[in-house]
């Protein structure tokens, strides 16, 4: 293997924007990387960040986003691996993602001077093609073409860098979909590989980090911890079926945008339930009552309580009477949704009742997936819709006063 360099100007920059210091969160990550990389080298929870294998960073100057801005490791990485002479791409994210800077690694010198001026003059032109060229030109937002492009532009054992708040906002992975935003993971991936071609890009081997990932700019509505959490594990689902080791690396950015760039759509988030039920029926959503798949187990119960606690408070000051509807998406069999939909909903009353509602008062049952507010949730060639399925996965709160009507 070559030496490594592990000089690092610290007030240089790949970017035009002041670099964060900050260190990579660890989280799991997906299968390991061929042997020989440099034991020095960094490593992302377990993800090698290689200095001599290709590295692409992917970058969303665009409406809705903040500024973009590396973080001081990715910047260290991008002067080691021209260092090392291997390639660096950057890629624009926008409407039409599009590689902005694909220049081959500048030849070594004759002496180490003659080495670090044919560095240094390579970085500034990169640095160059950053400033000029990786503002949006399109609208909207494909975060996952651009995805595609970066794992063509690199090796087995090369790093991605997404930087990006994650909101795509075309297809295959349309967050302004209703109900895209509370999608399940695996159900994404599984409608990018049941598609009429598998839509996974090819990531075999390489490492993935999400930088900035459900960072959001005016006029986008902020994402909550929760939301934010749902967008990163799409995005680490999807990378890691496409065989990547995936890093997030959170960034404190500023809130504002780029300007003078083409439109991008606003997601939409999904609506809370009532600070205090009234009289009127209302929806727990898979937000508030998250179950964990084909089971009325509640993924987060804490979650769940804090949901339905509002009900329980209206229950205990006044004589409401409550009906509880389960409903589920269209996967399975009949026979296993009716079941599945009558299950959840007893799940919520006896969640209910342990916090206090008085059991008489409430009843339960389920419509399977042929409620009357049924979203169809089921593509042309048989495949689940993850967005409306996920709206379909809900319990109706039917709530009756005494003397009212």
């Amino acid at each position: 293997m070559r030496p490594q360099n592990r000089s690092v100007l610290m007030n240089r920059g790949i970017l035009t924007v002041s670099c964060l210091a900050l260190a990579f969160a660890l989280t799991a990550c997906g299968e390991e990387h061929p042997p020989g990389p440099n034991p020095d080298e960094p490593k992302a929870s377990g993800c090698e960040l290689r200095n001599d294998r290709p590295l692409a960073i992917a970058v969303g100057a665009r409406a809705n986003v903040p500024r973009p801005e590396l973080s001081k490791e990715v910047t260290e990485l991008t002067e080691r691996v021209v260092t090392e002479r291997e390639q660096l791409t950057m890629i624009r994210i926008d409407g039409t993602p599009k590689i902005i800077f694909d220049e081959p690694p500048p030849p070594r010198g004759g002496s180490p001077t003659g080495d670090k001026k044919l560095v240094d003059d390579y970085l500034a032109v990169a640095r160059k093609a950053f400033s000029d060229k990786t503002t949006a030109q399109v609208p909207q937002a494909d975060v996952l073409r651009a995805l595609s492009l970066a794992g063509d532009a690199t090796a087995r054992g090369g790093t991605i860098v997404l930087l990006d708040s994650g909101l795509q906002t075309v297809d295959p992975v349309n967050f302004t979909t209703d109900g895209f935003l509370l999608s399940d993971p695996a159900e994404v991936v599984g409608h990018l590989k049941n598609a009429e071609r598998n839509l996974l890009p090819d990531l075999a081997g390489r490492t993935v980090v999400l930088s900035g990932f459900a960072k959001v700019a005016s006029p986008q509505p902020t994402l909550d911890d929760d939301l934010s959490r749902r967008v990163r594990a799409i995005w680490r689902a999807i990378a890691e079926a496409a065989g990547a080791c995936v890093n997030e690396e959170p960034l404190s950015t500023t809130d504002d945008s780029a300007k003078n760039v083409p439109p991008v759509a606003l997601v939409p988030l999904p609506a809370p339930p009532p600070p205090k039920p009234s009289c009127e029926p209302f929806v727990l959503t898979e937000r508030q009552v998250s179950f964990i798949p084909d089971t009325a187990q509640f993924r987060q119960p804490d979650a769940a309580r804090a949901a339905v606690q509002p009900l329980v408070e209206a229950m205990r000051d006044g004589r409401q009477r409550v009906e509880l509807v389960g409903s589920t998406a269209s996967s399975g069999s009949v026979a296993g949704r009716q079941a599945l939909s009558e299950q959840r909903a007893a799940a919520v009353k006896t969640m209910l009742v342990e916090l206090g509602a008085d059991s008489n008062r409430i009843t339960t049952r389920g419509v399977g997936s042929s409620g009357p507010d049924h979203v169809p949730d089921v593509g042309p060639r048989g495949e689940l819709l993850p967005g409306p399925a996920a709206l379909n996965r809900k319990v109706v709160v039917n709530v009756s006063c005494p003397g009212r009507g």
